[in-house]
């Protein structure tokens, strides 16, 4: 597997030019489709709705990469009454967000987000070096100043570094998208594990989409892991979950069926072995890291009643 430092230090970046949108003036554009994008925002809040149901919330505080062919329609903030109330008096904070198709590569070969499946969100405090350079990517597409697209792709490379960094602070990268960049037919068993979490495989049947022998597979898949095909399902299920649970509102049994569970306890027991917390707690936590330690939901049993 290519290292994340050897990955960024051959980052290579293209970008389309970015759109800007005053979500008080427009109504539900949209990002993509075809290409990954990255969504910055400016001022104000609401929701990326993604094809297929899912939702991602944004702000001035964090930065999203758009999965490549999946449309993303932004939409400002009005879930609660004072948020209707000020829209309906015309009172409402401005909400003005940037998207702009990118293409990052390896060495203008391997495109780094090419394979990958869900959003990256990533939050972060005003004071943070990553908030900086988001805001001057903001001012940069704003402007119309000579070199602008040239100077857009220097910054987009250097936020693209510091969230790369930041992501697989706390992502495993063994799980991520990047494996498959080395090996195209390792990253067809790969993308499948991906697009289908909720399946349940088979090592033969992953040998015969990767086109290899199961013991050849097998031991290929290990060497560039880490670990055999079905544990990296499992940490694979476990890493979607947490995404969902960050950054969506399911409930935590509709979260443990989308990612291959039968039951929402079995999935709080695996969930809670691998984290530590059980994935009410590791929600409100996300949601509210100010707030104080983690509350540590009890395992459930085997054979417990499950919760709706």
């Amino acid at each position: 597997m290519i290292s994340l430092d050897r990955l960024l230090d051959g980052l290579e970046v293209e970008a389309e030019p970015f759109v800007v949108h005053d979500l008080r003036r427009e109504c539900t554009p949209s990002c993509g489709p075809m290409k990954p994008a990255l969504h910055c925002t400016r001022s104000g809040s609401g929701v990326v709705e993604l094809a297929g149901g899912a939702t991602v919330r944004f702000s001035r505080h964090n930065v999203i990469v758009l999965p490549p062919r999946r449309r993303a329609g932004i939409v400002p903030e009005r879930s609660t009454v004072g948020a209707r109330m000020k829209e309906e008096a015309g009172t409402s904070p401005k909400v003005v967000t940037a998207c702009g198709a990118i293409r990052a590569t390896y060495q203008g070969s391997v495109g780094l987000f090419d394979q990958l499946r869900e959003p990256i969100v990533e939050n972060f405090a005003a004071d943070d070096p990553i908030h900086r350079s988001f805001q001057d990517l903001m001012d940069e597409i704003a402007g119309t100043r000579a070199g602008s697209r040239a100077m857009v792709e220097t910054v987009v490379r250097r936020c693209l570094i510091l969230l790369m960094r930041r992501h697989f602070r706390h992502v495993d990268a063994r799980t991520s998208w990047l494996v498959g960049l080395d090996d195209v037919r390792l990253g067809r068993a790969m993308a499948l594990m991906h697009d289908r979490p909720q399946q349940s495989f088979t090592l033969r049947a992953l040998a015969e989409v990767a086109g290899m022998s199961r013991s050849v597979f097998a031991a290929r898949f290990a060497d560039a892991v880490g670990q055999s095909p079905i544990e990296f399902l499992k940490m694979l299920r476990l890493a979607r979950a947490s995404q969902l649970l960050m950054n969506s509102d399911l409930p935590v049994k509709t979260v443990a069926a989308r990612v291959g569970y039968s039951s929402r306890s079995s999935f709080t027991r695996a969930f809670h072995a691998h984290h530590g917390i059980g994935p009410t707690a590791f929600r409100t936590a996300a949601h509210e890291p100010a707030i104080g330690p983690f509350v540590v939901e009890p395992t459930p049993p085997d054979g417990a009643a499950e919760v709706a």
